[in-house]
């Protein structure tokens, strides 16, 4: 029994955000605090002492205020989390990975640092960097032991830190190797170019990147495999898997492959000449890098569900779709430029070469993805193509309005030349065109798909407003076809036990077993083939 009297309604919500984020700030200044307090201890006094006394009244006054204020407010918090409607609370799921995430980029980012410094030796200020990885990873350990705290782990989104804190040190590790990759290959250039590089030796720029490259790739690995995240399906991992291993690096390997072959082709009609070559090296290290990021994200797909694989498919067209749209955009606008007499030099050719470039690797890769002879579901792209038509929409609104301004604007001038006119609408002229054309194939597809919707009937012939799914395993193919097979709203509790595990025909064959008008079921999985229906009150 809990020792505190429990309320309902709002209370606890706003009480529960009060106190995370009142011990979010306390640990915080307390941790700072004792940072900056260790790193003037260790740190040789010098003969100025004006600024390390205010240094140390501050540092004094964030442990000795915060830290006790810490320590009470915490033994508070501690004893009712024991209670499981407290450590269900999502505030305190979403303060332990604010806390956990943040404890970690401080204390990683200090000891990185650090250590690239000395591999530079650079050792002015290590006593600080020192300080502050200590302190934070210790304020960092304490958020582990919570978590493995059976009765104060969070029941809400438990797994979220530990998601976080890996595609974190993935992001680190790839930026730190495209940062390596790019000093690397800028040596190389300059072996073509006399006196490209200038500052840093590349092998000391090199070697100031190793230890963001192996922390990073350690965080990743103690979280992503250690700590079982890639096991994780369904939900927020799925999101985050999505919006970073396939949206982020599919943009990086997209981004730096088209401005490399961009580079490239340029380089067989001109001379070698550092404004050519100098590109190159970080071009070149954002494709490596995205490409072997997507890769392995795309093929760790065949191990989740059928939604998250439509989805990553569907995002990465829209990437193919983005480059291909806006490479077309900048064809409608160099031949624009045509029209214009230049002033001096070509002035058309490299942005008619940048708009091939972009139409024809954008287009590959949204056919490669969309596949645009393969039958889809009409059920599973209508989030897609309601959000290409939003983006399209605020596109083109854009371009009208500057287009609009551009041309009242020659109207209003008495001495305006039609030639600068064409010069001043043709980059949001081509943008219209490319919007227009996209939004005039997606609108095919929408009101093709919008037929199949109208005319196809459910496969059981029945139709229900909400099903409640009881069953162990991986529920999100099986909730996808109880959704599309019924048209209603599924929920799944899960239950542990692999006996309670179902077969979406053994759900579709218990549905088809009770009456068309029942509106709300329960499908409740009691053992292998063992499925009952419960109708639940309206």
């Amino acid at each position: 029994m809990s020792g505190y009297t429990q309320t309902r309604g709002a209370l606890p919500t706003v009480r529960r955000l009060i106190l995370y984020i009142l011990l979010f700030a306390l640990v915080s200044i307390a941790a700072s605090g004792t940072s900056q307090l260790l790193g003037l201890i260790i740190t040789p006094a010098s003969g100025n002492d004006s600024g390390r006394t205010t240094g140390l009244a501050l540092a004094l006054a964030f442990v000795l205020i915060a830290g006790p204020l810490t320590f009470v407010l915490w033994r508070s918090l501690a004893k009712r989390l024991l209670d499981s409607e407290e450590n269900s609370a999502p505030a305190w799921a979403l303060y332990m990975a604010a806390m956990y995430v943040t404890s970690l980029i401080v204390a990683s980012t200090a000891m990185f640092s650090l250590l690239g410094n000395l591999l530079l030796d650079h050792t002015d200020g290590w006593q600080s960097k020192l300080s502050t990885a200590l302190i934070w990873a210790g304020v960092w350990w304490w958020q582990v032991r919570i978590i493995k705290d059976s009765r104060r782990t969070p029941r809400t989104l438990p797994q979220l830190s530990g998601i976080l804190s890996s595609w974190y040190g993935l992001v680190l590790a790839a930026v730190a190797t495209v940062s390596a990759l790019t000093a690397l290959f800028s040596a190389t250039v300059g072996l073509l170019i006399p006196n490209a590089w200038v500052g840093t030796p590349w092998w000391l720029e090199v070697l100031s990147q190793l230890p963001w490259i192996l922390g990073g790739l350690l965080l990743w690995w103690w979280h992503w495999i250690q700590q079982r995240v890639a096991k994780i399906h369904g939900g927020f991992s799925d999101v985050a898997y999505i919006l970073m291993g396939i949206l982020a690096a599919g943009a990086m390997m997209l981004g730096g492959t088209g401005y490399l072959l961009y580079l490239v082709i340029r380089l067989l009609w001109h001379q070698p000449t550092a404004p050519l070559l100098t590109p190159i090296p970080l071009a070149l290290a954002g494709a490596l890098v995205g490409s072997v990021i997507f890769t392995y994200s795309w093929s760790a797909l065949s191990q989740r569900s059928a939604e998250t694989k439509n989805a990553a498919r569907l995002v990465t067209s829209g990437l193919g779709l983005a480059a291909g749209a806006s490479g077309l955009g900048v064809c409608v606008n160099a031949l624009l430029a045509a029209l214009v007499p230049p002033l001096a030099g070509d002035r058309g050719g490299d942005l008619l070469l940048a708009g091939v470039v972009w139409l024809l690797w954008g287009a590959g890769l949204w056919v490669w993805a969309w596949q645009p002879g393969r039958k889809a579901d009409a059920h599973d792209r209508r989030v897609y193509l309601v959000v290409v038509f939003g983006l399209s929409a605020v596109v083109a609104l854009v371009a009208l309005l500057i287009i609009g301004f551009k041309v009242f604007t020659f109207l209003l001038e008495s001495n305006g030349l039609f030639s600068g006119l064409i010069d001043a609408i043709r980059a949001p002229f081509g943008l219209l065109v490319a919007t227009a054309l996209v939004s005039i194939y997606h609108f095919v597809i929408w009101r093709a798909d919008r037929e199949v919707l109208e005319t196809t009937t459910s496969p059981t012939g029945k139709s229900h407003t909400k099903i409640l799914l009881v069953a162990s395993g991986d529920t999100s193919e099986l909730r996808t076809v109880l959704a599309k097979a019924t048209g209603a709203k599924v929920q799944v509790i899960p239950r542990s036990g692999e006996e309670y595990m179902a077969t979406s025909e053994g759900l579709l064959a218990a549905i088809g077993s009770i009456p068309e008008d029942s509106r709300h079921i329960m499908l409740l999985v009691e053992g292998p083939g063992s499925i009952r229906v419960i109708e639940l009150a309206e």
